[in-house]
This record gives structure tokens, sequence and C-alpha cells, in this order.
């Protein structure tokens, strides 16, 4: 990973968290998912694309906050935007590369989330950031965002489990116009656990698809505006 070691990043702030009562699968299917984004970590997706290809799956997002939710980092300011190139390289190691942008300017940060199966319904998940010292802050206060943003990340997983635990791996789900590319996904998926010889074409070929946003997004902002107009607001920041 460039820049990994040099001065201009800060260390890893790495956490692991063991889950009991769901299949490893679960957190891949996230690659696809985009309406979880907006109901689980608090965002609004502008822009979201996919790319499987070999053994590599790809998400493009680029996203803005909700303004009913504070999560207590400069993600909360309402001119903000997250630009996020997500690849799963294999079935279980992925890295994420992210750039926020804020009124105090750009932040990046790469986030690694890797896991490992401990049964048909356990796994370990695994999971570290480090952020590039932004130009007049000190290291000490570039750990901080560090540890800051990876207990961000530590709280969106956390929501995602809870999810998982009544989700149950269905292998022909039924699916509505912007579910995504869920199909690709299980194909794509399905060659790590297939013999070699046997993999398919059509778990490896390249498949891009984005997703038009712009319906999901008019709803859900309306839905935003009422929540902040009856007072249903989130607070994430004492948790």
């Amino acid at each position: 990973i460039e820049g990994y070691g040099t001065d201009e990043w800060t260390d890893w702030n790495w956490s692991s968290l063991y889950i009991e009562g769901s299949h490893c699968r679960e957190i891949v299917d996230n690659v696809v998912d985009m309406a979880h984004f907006f109901y689980v970590h608090y965002a609004f997706p502008r822009f979201f694309k996919n790319i499987f290809e070999g053994q590599v799956a790809g998400q493009i997002m680029h996203s803005t906050p909700r303004h009913d939710v504070s999560v207590g980092t400069s993600y909360d300011d309402p001119n903000s935007r997250l630009e996020s190139e997500a690849y799963y390289y294999g079935p279980s190691y992925m890295i994420d590369y992210l750039k926020s942008f804020t009124e105090h300017g750009e932040v990046e940060t790469v986030l690694i989330n890797c896991h490992y199966p401990v049964s048909d319904d356990s796994f370990v998940l695994m999971y570290g950031a480090m952020v590039k010292t932004p130009e007049g802050v000190s290291a000490e206060e570039a750990a901080g965002m560090a540890d800051q943003f990876a207990q961000g990340v530590k709280y969106g997983f956390e929501q995602d489990v809870a999810i998982w635990k009544d989700k149950a791996p269905i292998d022909n789900p039924l699916l509505s116009e912007e579910d995504g590319p869920v199909y690709q996904l299980l194909r794509w998926y399905q060659q790590f656990y297939t013999d070699v010889e046997d993999v398919t074409e059509d778990m490896t070929n390249r498949f891009e698809f984005e997703i038009d946003t712009t319906r999901a997004v008019e709803s859900w902002e309306a839905e935003v505006k009422d929540n902040i107009a009856a007072g249903r607001v989130i607070d994430t920041t004492g948790v």
C-alpha cells in the first residue's frame, strides 16, 4: 500500500470482532448493497458502481452525509462528501481507499477489512485504518483522527452484525431494481468454493454495473426532511 511506513501516514489502528450466528458471505454482500449505506451507515450514495473481474470485486461510491444523524466526525459537515474505492482481492481481503472532503480540507484514509471463517455460522472480522497526515496537523493529531475513524468503522460494522445475525445465505434471492448485481456477485464469490479446474468464465469475466441512485436519494431526502421536522434525529456520539 503506497505510503505505508512513511512519516506521511499514521500507524495502523487495528481491531477485530468475533461474529457468531452469521455466515461470512454476509459481509461480502455489502459490495453490491447500495441501499444499506443509507439505512445502516447514514449516507446518501450519490454514485455507486461495481466492477468484477477475475478474483477482484470492486465498489466505487461517492456519498454525502444524512443531515438527521450526528456521528461526531467531520462527516457531520453538511457540505462534506466521501469518495470510496474498495476492492476485494479474493474472497476475504479488502482494501478501501477513501477521500473525505470537508470545510477543513481533504483527508485520505486507507481501510483494510479481512475475515476468516471459524464455522458455517461464525467468523473473525479484522479491520484497520491509517490516515495520511494533513498539512499543518501533528502526528499525534493525525493518530487521533485515525482512532476516531476506526471507532466509526467499528460502530458501522456492529450495525452490520446486528443485521447479519438475522440473515441466512440465499442463492436465489428476490430482488428489486436498486438491489444491484447480487447474482453476479454470488457467481464471482462461488469461484472460491469451486475446484480450480471447475471455475467457469461467468465467475471471472469482467462485469460492470452502475446503479442510478437518483430516485432512491430523492425519496431518502424527503424522509430525512420529515425526520428533522419531527425531531427524529440520531446521535451516535455517545455510543
